[in-house]
C-alpha cells in the first residue's frame, strides 16, 4: 500500500529556491569555465606552431 505524505509548502518553497540557485550557478559559472579551459587550449595550439 503506498502512503501519500503532503509535502508543506515550506519544503516546496525550500525546493524551489535552492533549484533556483543552483539553475542561476550553473548558467553563470559553466561558461566561464569552458571558455577559460577553451583559452587555455588555444594558446597551447599557438604556442606549439611556433
Amino acid at each position: 500500500m503506498c502512503v501519500y505524505y503532503p509535502v508543506s509548502s515550506v519544503e516546496e518553497n525550500i525546493w524551489g529556491f535552492g533549484i533556483t540557485v543552483f539553475l542561476l550557478v550553473w548558467i553563470v559559472f559553466v561558461p566561464i569555465a569552458i571558455t577559460a579551459r577553451l583559452e587555455r587550449i588555444i594558446k597551447l595550439l599557438e604556442e606549439k606552431k611556433k
